[in-house]
């Protein structure tokens, strides 16, 4: 399933702009899983942080990096072969960005 076959199927779908920008933080993973949009959304956070992310303009980029985490942990939760710990690592993994 590619990242727009995934995009396509959530219920409920969300809004076009934050489709699209979940989509292009999403280009180079293939097949979305927990992993994937983790490593997704570091990378978007990491860009918001390097640029002024106080102001109303990174409002998208921020959400984005939000549904990407709550739609990894969503899949981390019904996946048998994902750590139990993947919300600890996540969260460390994340706020590893402000270190």
């Amino acid at each position: 399933m590619t990242d727009t076959d995934w995009l396509a199927r959530l219920d409920p779908a969300p809004p076009v702009e934050l489709a699209t920008a979940m989509r292009n933080a999403l280009n180079e993973a293939t097949t979305p899983n927990a992993e994937g949009l983790l490593a997704a959304a570091e990378h978007a956070l990491d860009r918001v942080l390097r640029t002024d992310c106080e102001t109303r303009a990174s409002a998208l980029d921020l959400l984005t990096v939000d549904a990407l985490m709550t739609h990894a942990l969503e899949i981390a939760s019904r996946d048998p072969n994902s750590a139990d710990d993947f919300p600890e690592q996540a969260l460390r993994r994340i706020t590893s960005a402000w270190q």
